[in-house]
């Protein structure tokens, strides 16, 4: 039964992604590799690296590599802090350096999981004036399939730009659904489709795309 739900999976993305690649907004793919584990009692990390292809497929657009350390609280909440080096690759304006910390609570009901993360970051491009400092509210819900590796989940972010000396607004908003397909306790792979809604230009993400993330747990 997996192997044929997997390959209706497939099938559905090959014939959905013509009209993505259609989108007159925009479509752009991510590919992410993400390892983490204990590093003591109740400390984690997590470190990640995730390329973004340019528009034509023809080289990684963009490469972000993070490097986190997170602390479980309980069972239901977890704070963390973390850097992010975002390089837009074979241009020399695109270096950035992110910082953000953040704190997530969950709730189980029967196979539903509820979570909220607020998280806060500061971003420094490379010779920019200052900082975009971002507040960033995530509300996703998942639900684990009986007798199924599998783990469909939505969520919607909105991206609450702080201003510099200035009021708080709204410059984008994310919404996602994807499946987490758990190969081992210690291995899974997540695909996602992701679509944003701009108040502003954004050079990193596009209005459509889709994501492919395998994750290792040491």
């Amino acid at each position: 039964m997996i192997k044929h739900l997997r390959t209706a999976c497939l099938g559905s993305l090959l014939v959905l992604l013509p009209f993505f690649l259609s989108a007159r907004e925009g479509f752009n793919t991510a590919f992410k590799v993400s390892l983490s584990g204990p590093l003591g009692a109740h400390f984690y990390f997590l470190a990640e690296e995730d390329l973004r292809p340019d528009t034509g497929f023809g080289h990684a657009e963009w490469s972000l590599s993070t490097f986190e350390l997170n602390y479980r609280l309980t069972p239901y909440l977890r704070m963390g802090t973390g850097y992010m080096l975002m390089a837009r690759l074979y241009r020399s304006d695109g270096l950035r350096n992110r910082y953000y910390f953040y704190a997530t609570a969950s709730h189980a009901v029967g196979r539903f999981t509820f979570s909220l993360r607020e998280r806060f970051q500061s971003t420094y491009r490379h010779g920019g004036a200052h900082p975009q400092n971002y507040l960033r509210s995530m509300l996703s819900l998942s639900y684990r399939l009986p007798r199924l590796p599998l783990s469909p989940f939505v969520y919607v972010e909105p991206f609450n730009n702080t201003g510099y000396k200035g009021r708080i607004h709204t410059d984008k908003i994310r919404l996602s659904t994807g499946c987490d397909y758990r190969l081992n306790p210690q291995n899974a792979l997540q695909l996602y489709y992701r679509y944003h809604l701009f108040n502003v230009s954004d050079p990193l993400n596009y209005r459509h795309a889709l994501g492919v993330t395998y994750s290792h747990r040491f």
